[in-house]
């Protein structure tokens, strides 16, 4: 009777520390989570800024950029860097889509972004026409979310 009632105490004090093991797993999960998001923020955050420094820092390129937002005629080797840039800008909202799309990113950092990405969108037409042309290169998904801020398909 001893040896019963010892088993059962032991199988108790086992079920505790699964259980505990359980929970301690959970908590570790849940700050994992929030430091994927960190990093995923922080990513987006340091790609945006390069992008807009390397704007702000070159009078030639912001010129370009403005050409290619109002759909001037550009000569061919700066359509060359502007589709380049085009496509790099694009890629890596692609990304950023992914991430949030996966979990990565928060919901807050989320509906900023992709309030910013309506803004540029709907206000630079070389953009829109660089992914108009190149969306075979990306994922319905991200497809499916640039219809959706621009209202349209061409």
């Amino acid at each position: 009777m001893n040896s019963d009632r010892l088993n059962h105490w032991l199988t108790l004090g086992a079920n505790i520390g699964v259980l505990a093991g359980i929970i301690f797993l959970v908590f570790e999960l849940q700050q994992n989570t929030v430091a994927t998001q960190l990093e995923a923020a922080s990513n987006f955050q340091n790609t945006f800024s390069e992008i807009e420094l390397f704007i702000a820092g070159s009078p030639e390129f912001s010129e370009l950029l403005h050409k290619g937002r109002e759909g001037e005629e550009i000569a061919p080797a700066n359509q060359i860097r502007l589709s380049v840039f085009y496509g790099n800008v694009l890629f890596s909202w692609q990304f950023i889509h992914f991430q949030y799309l996966s979990g990565a990113m928060d919901e807050d950092i989320w509906i900023g972004t992709q309030t910013k990405w309506t803004r540029i969108m709907t206000n630079d037409r070389g953009l829109f026409d660089h992914w108009q042309m190149s969306k075979l290169e990306f994922s319905p998904a991200f497809n499916e979310l640039i219809v959706s801020i621009t209202g349209k398909v061409r």
